[in-house]
């Protein structure tokens, strides 16, 4: 699972944060023109981003020609690296896709079409493979306490052993 990346105030922006911003600045565009709600929506973040990480007058510059004119998801995607960021796109595109009430079908568009690539990108056998040891480690805990709430004297365990043969689990609830 991925965990958010650690920043320290002050610390700058990371490559694959900075593009994610900028491509949920593509979603703004994606209905023609970059409604005031989603412009005020950006304008806060980049504030924030600014207050905590100190954005480098370059990287404003850049926010801000993007806002002005649009650019193409496909030439920015590819520049998010991380897959914390990644993921993180597609709720924030989601967010300011919302932002103003409406969700214009070129926004739906993008948006299902970044869920569709972070679904392709998933490794299906790796997660097949995490699943089963965290099954077989959950179930290890379980029987270990089990067992020891278990009748332990001989006697207790003869008929608890017996009455399991006979379809009776005295520890079942």
């Amino acid at each position: 699972m991925n965990s958010a990346p650690r920043h320290k105030s002050g610390e700058p922006v990371s490559h694959s944060l900075f593009y994610m911003w900028r491509c949920v600045i593509v979603v703004a565009h994606a209905d023609g023109q970059v409604q005031q709600p989603e412009l005020d929506y950006l304008r806060r973040i980049f504030g924030n981003m600014d207050r905590a990480y100190g954005l480098s007058a370059e990287q404003k510059s850049i926010l801000e020609d993007d806002i002005a004119r649009p650019k193409r998801m496909g030439d920015l995607l590819p520049q998010i690296n991380d897959p914390y960021y990644r993921s993180q796109l597609i709720y924030f595109a989601g967010i300011l896709a919302h932002v103003d009430g409406q969700l214009h079908p070129d926004e739906a568009a993008i948006l299902q079409k970044l869920r569709a690539d972070q679904l392709a990108s998933l490794d299906m056998e790796q997660i097949r493979k995490d699943v089963h040891l965290a099954v077989e480690k959950e179930m290890f805990q379980h029987d270990v306490k089990m067992h020891s709430l278990r009748p332990q004297s001989f006697l207790f365990r003869a008929l608890d052993a017996l009455l399991l043969s006979l379809g009776y689990d005295i520890m079942s609830d």
